[in-house]
């Protein structure tokens, strides 16, 4: 019989489907295996042969009112002028993002993360990274553009389109350092009722509270037509703190904490605010402790006691005070003094109102009656300016 000259393709399509060779469960699940993997190798760790590790961006396109997505080409612009060749991945309602990055970076391969947005943006790809298989051996890199961008500036990045071009620089030079995270558990009624990890800062009372009465005005500047242009950012934070503020004149707001700090018992009466911090920066503009390190397995813990205290420490920490520290001691003041620590449990009780509220990175979380907090050293890779890097430890 006369062979055939036609390709294999063609033959199999002149084939009848009852007639094609039919395969076990074992081969197709082998043969799926090899496609997969086949994409990981083209697609997930395609740049690995240059000697850079692959690389997506994620952003949200549709913040800022749409302005992000101007933002997000022009940051893709200057990534690839130099030389970071990466792929975007869009952020997702949800929570979802967390799952998406954990995916990229187990299943295809990726090892370098870049984040474009606000803080929120930030806590979303680093507990990606964090919930991964391969933390150790991920990146982090920022585009910040968020209002407060504790987490930038604590690592010399400013914020927005303008900084971007140096901020592109920084990542295409990789310096990095390790930064602690904080693991975080919520506990009320003897159940635990919420667990997270936190970046930037964990807090209890008149700040948590402002969080919420911030984000209740949002939603009511939204409905008056222009007002959100005007009334948004600092405004509407600072706005909320002095509602909370005056309420303290009316209301019970205090509580009483009792603190064990790696085995040491501290207890504070009549708190309005109690601040566990990791980076050096709080919301954007104050530091409390301008010897804190972000990656040195330790936190703060910053009191805050009544009106006065509140005020003061304020205005002592507030980093772009014109009189300086002599001219805050020439009028009594100080920088606040903090409990450092690897491990918290902070045990919380109302003075006859509600549980006092609390916030994780700027964000609402459920109230509780006791907080664990976990310090996991240099647990997240972050790309920052050689400035913030050991001098023996740069590459």
């Amino acid at each position: 019989m006369p062979r055939s000259t036609a390709r294999p393709a063609e033959r199999k399509a002149k084939m009848p489907p009852e007639s094609w060779p039919k395969l076990s469960d074992e081969a197709r699940l082998g043969r799926a295996k090899f496609v997969h993997q086949c994409y990981i190798f083209t697609v997930g760790r395609r740049f690995h042969a240059t000697g850079a590790p692959a690389t997506i961006l994620v952003a949200n396109p549709t913040a800022q009112s749409g302005k992000a997505a101007m933002w997000i080409r022009r940051a893709r612009a200057l990534l690839d002028a130099n030389g970071v060749r990466h792929q975007f991945v869009p952020t997702e309602p949800g929570g979802v993002t967390v799952a998406r990055v954990r995916g990229l970076i187990d299943d295809q391969g990726y090892r370098r993360v870049i984040y474009l947005g606000g803080d929120g943006t930030f806590a979303e790809v680093a507990k990606g990274i964090l919930y991964s298989a391969h933390a150790n051996e991920t990146l982090m890199g920022m585009f910040p553009t968020g209002t407060a961008n504790d987490q930038g500036k604590s690592f010399g990045l400013e914020s927005g389109p303008n900084a971007f071009a140096r901020n592109a620089n920084v990542i295409a030079a990789g310096e990095v350092v390790g930064c602690d995270v904080g693991k975080l558990e919520v506990e009320r009624g003897g159940k635990i009722v919420h667990h997270d990890m936190f970046f930037d800062s964990f807090s209890i009372g008149i700040g948590a509270s402002s969080l919420a009465t911030r984000n209740r005005d949002r939603q009511r500047v939204r409905r008056v037509p222009g007002l959100s242009k005007v009334y948004r950012d600092y405004a509407t934070y600072g706005g909320a703190i002095l509602q909370r503020f005056a309420e303290t004149y009316m209301l019970q707001v205090k509580f009483d904490l009792d603190a064990i700090i790696d085995n040491r018992v501290v207890q504070y009466r009549e708190l309005l605010d109690v601040v566990v911090k990791n980076t050096l920066i709080f919301g954007g503009e104050w530091v409390f402790d301008n010897k804190a390190l972000s990656d040195d397995g330790k936190f703060e813990l910053l009191p805050v006691t009544g009106r006065r205290d509140f005020t003061t420490k304020m205005f002592a920490g507030f980093r772009h005070n014109p009189v300086g520290t002599r001219g805050l001691e020439a009028l009594g003041l100080h920088r606040p003094n903090c409990e450092t620590g690897a491990n918290f449990e902070l045990v919380v009780r109302g003075r006859g109102g509600p549980l006092p509220g609390c916030q994780i990175d700027g964000e609402e979380a459920p109230a509780g009656e006791r907080y664990r907090i976990a310090v996991l050293p240099r647990a997240l890779n972050l790309i920052v300016p050689a400035d913030f890097v050991e001098p023996s430890k740069l590459s």
